[in-house]
């Protein structure tokens, strides 16, 4: 071959051959990055299941207290209350024991 027909051959082995070892660089650091995207993911993992053993330990306690714990009767007692009613709209008997006071505010 002359050396016109050589130069475009030479020419295009030179630039796969850049081509391939930027190629190979980018692959390196893309190894390098996955690797340490792992890493943090598995750190990350780790924080995440530390964390949930601890709610579950805190869920456990709760639960624990809740069964040892008396159940709670009425928080106030009921007590009784006179209201005068008298000269007000009703349904029912006068004498009754119990009264039933709605109140509403129509606008």
């Amino acid at each position: 071959m002359t050396k016109r027909k050589k130069l475009p051959a030479i020419i295009l082995g030179l630039i796969l051959l850049s081509l391939f070892s930027v190629q190979s660089s980018f692959a390196q650091q893309r190894q390098s990055q996955s690797d340490e995207e792992l890493k943090m993911l598995r750190k990350e993992i780790e924080a995440v299941k530390e964390g949930q053993t601890a709610i579950q330990k805190d869920v456990q306690e709760i639960k624990n207290l809740l069964k040892t714990r008396p159940a709670a009767g009425p928080s106030v007692a009921p007590r009784d209350i006179a209201l005068n009613i008298e000269g007000e709209p009703f349904k029912g008997d006068k004498t009754a024991k119990v009264v039933l006071v709605e109140f509403s505010d129509y606008q």
